[in-house]
């Protein structure tokens, strides 16, 4: 994840529960931060498994970042499960558009590395819909 500025000015992500699912630790741990900064609570985990377990069982978060691609296993299950919920996500992924399933093109999508800036942003907008 590239700098920038980690703050939603208009206090969007003060006071919500973000689940959040990457593997790369010092992403994982950046993507946090920020979000712990911007005012969020945020339920991190690095694999599919917890995380989809986590998501079936618990009150429903009130917005989710996926890696596409964790250590192999892919978060479309666990975006299902939210999508289900109506939980609003990004995948946060390398790939490209093309790769991604037809079911999955209209979610919301930042291509990594992605900026601090442009990741509260993009929460923001989704959370204020």
């Amino acid at each position: 994840m590239s700098g920038g500025a980690g703050e939603v000015e208009d206090g969007t992500l003060a006071g919500r529960r973000l689940l959040v699912c990457e593997d790369e630790f010092y992403v994982a741990v950046r993507l946090e931060r920020a979000l712990l900064d911007a005012g969020a609570s945020v339920t991190l985990f690095a694999s599919l498994a917890p995380a989809l377990a986590h998501a079936e069982r618990e009150e429903s978060p009130d917005a989710a970042l996926l890696d596409i691609n964790l250590r192999g296993e892919l978060s479309f299950p666990l975006a299902d499960a939210l999508l289900a919920r109506g939980v609003p996500l990004i995948f946060l992924s390398g790939y490209d558009t093309a790769t991604i399933p037809p079911a999955y093109r209209d979610v919301a999508r930042l291509q990594k590395p992605v900026t601090l800036a442009q990741l509260t942003g993009r929460l923001g907008e989704l959370l204020r819909r």
